[in-house]
């Protein structure tokens, strides 16, 4: 899945919610940038940074506190591309040792 394949996707799901119609076309980049980061750690071992990796381990407080302005109003749309795009066993991935922390 290539970016601009996430990008249509996440087109295609945002005109279902009022506060995602109002994400500027850059602002839609950087979210479609971040969940192509996502899937390339799921299928490539792509390294994460903070806020992506307390998405991917469904941390949602730590992902509140870490995410940027245009992330925080796309919270819904990470949890949607997660449970959407990216395989279940996702959680495992992201926390090896079988803890939630």
């Amino acid at each position: 899945m290539e970016q601009s394949d996430i990008r249509a996707w996440i087109e295609d799901n945002a005109r279902y919610n009022e506060v995602l119609l109002r994400l500027t076309s850059e602002e839609l980049d950087h979210v479609a940038m971040c969940m192509h980061h996502i899937y390339r750690w799921y299928h490539e071992g792509y390294p994460l940074g903070n806020f992506l990796t307390a998405i991917v381990q469904d941390k949602f407080t730590e992902a509140c506190f870490r995410a940027d302005d245009i992330n925080r109003k796309a919270l819904y749309l990470y949890a949607l591309f997660l449970a959407n795009k990216i395989g279940y066993d996702y959680r495992k991935k992201a926390n090896p040792a079988g803890v939630m922390k």
